[in-house]
């Protein structure tokens, strides 16, 4: 069964229109940015970000 809709993303849940993945990604870009955006830490900013999006969905 196929979902239709502009809000459908494939192979992420959404919530409240925006995808989880999606607000992981901005959550990793905040975190880069409050670093001082210097490269390097790219998967602990992803991680971090991952893991705060979680505690918050609880």
């Amino acid at each position: 069964m196929a979902i239709k809709g502009k809000n459908k993303k494939k192979g992420s849940a959404l919530l409240f229109g925006e995808s989880i993945t999606d607000k992981i990604r901005r959550r990793a870009q905040e975190l880069y940015e409050k670093r001082g955006s210097v490269p390097g830490n790219d998967w602990a900013d992803w991680f971090e970000a991952e893991r705060q999006i979680k505690a918050e969905l609880k």
